[in-house]
């Protein structure tokens, strides 16, 4: 797929951002393709990704929609705060996010989504074996990533921020990745494309 092809999905994807907010700009930066720049931190397009992933994935019915879309960030305290200052904004399937920081020996509680920062795979051991088959969508941010348990990994293209997915580690877990989100990955492991939307 050309560059300009993706820059052109990558609009497409993160349509849903709204508002004249820090959000949507950063929303615009990474689909414009945007190296990561002064604007916009590294951490800060790893926020806006981590919030956008929330639309296109889909998790098991059956969640009490006034209960709160948890993500869990654990070993990256820059990125969680970037989360934290875009709060008044977030939402995911209809209901308020929250943003829980982890830290090794903690329990997890109830999370939907869990980010683990770059060279702390080894630390969140204990807690991504907890979760393990949980319906909890692991990001990973490691050259090994996707082999050590992430359904998406960050990772870096030239000076973009982009990322892989496993579709058969999110399938294991019960979670679902629509086309949409596909169709913007950098690379793809496992059966199939993913399910519609």
């Amino acid at each position: 797929m050309t560059n300009k092809r993706m820059a052109t999905r990558l609009r497409e994807w993160v349509g849903g951002c709204a508002g004249a907010s820090r959000v949507a700009a950063l929303c615009l930066a990474f689909a414009s393709g945007a190296t990561v720049a002064a604007d916009f931190s590294e951490e800060a397009i790893k926020a806006a990704y981590l919030h956008r992933f929330a639309s296109y994935v889909y998790w098991p019915a059956g969640t009490p929609a006034s209960t709160p879309f948890v993500i869990g960030v654990f070993g990256a305290d820059a990125v969680a705060t970037e989360l934290e200052r875009m709060l008044p904004l977030l939402t995911a399937e209809s209901r308020p996010a929250v943003v829980r920081r982890l830290r090794p020996g903690m329990k997890p509680g109830q999370l939907h989504i869990l980010y683990v920062g770059p060279g702390h795979l080894a630390d969140a051991r204990d807690l991504l074996l907890t979760l393990e088959r949980e319906p909890v969508l692991i990001v990973t941010d490691d050259e090994n990533g996707l082999a050590r348990g992430g359904m998406i990994n960050f990772v870096r293209v030239n000076r973009n921020v982009r990322f892989e997915v496993s579709v058969e580690a999110a399938r294991t877990s019960g979670l679902q990745m629509s086309s949409g989100l596909l169709s913007v990955a950098a690379r793809i492991e496992g059966e199939g494309r993913g399910s519609g939307g």
